[in-house]
């Protein structure tokens, strides 16, 4: 697998995500998103509109995914991870298996 590599903004590494179904973003995959970036030291956020949640909190995880259900526009998939740290890209690279790969919930 080719790795990605993020846009750099301000001192941190920033990767687009594209959701196939924002509606599919629930309790189970938040849970996955916070224990794949917990995995890493570095600081990994979930950006979407004034939304800028740690990516390893599931209480933030769980607003972040209610925000993107209820109030992001209906044809509105995408949001932005983005890390600060020794091991943002590979926090970055593992956030973009996991969305891709349906939160391993297929």
């Amino acid at each position: 697998m080719q790795e990605k590599v993020g846009e750099h903004v301000n001192g941190w590494l920033v990767r687009q995500i594209n959701l196939r179904n924002k509606h599919g973003l629930h309790m189970r995959p938040a849970q996955r998103i916070v224990e794949t970036a917990s995995r890493y030291d570095s600081d990994v956020r979930a950006i979407k509109d004034h939304l800028d949640m740690n990516a390893k909190s599931i209480v933030d995880m769980i607003e972040f995914a209610a925000y993107m259900v209820n109030k992001a526009a209906d044809d509105d998939n995408e949001f932005h991870f983005r890390a600060q740290g020794k091991d943002a890209a590979d926090a970055l690279n593992a956030l973009d298996v996991l969305v891709n790969q349906h939160f391993g919930l297929d």
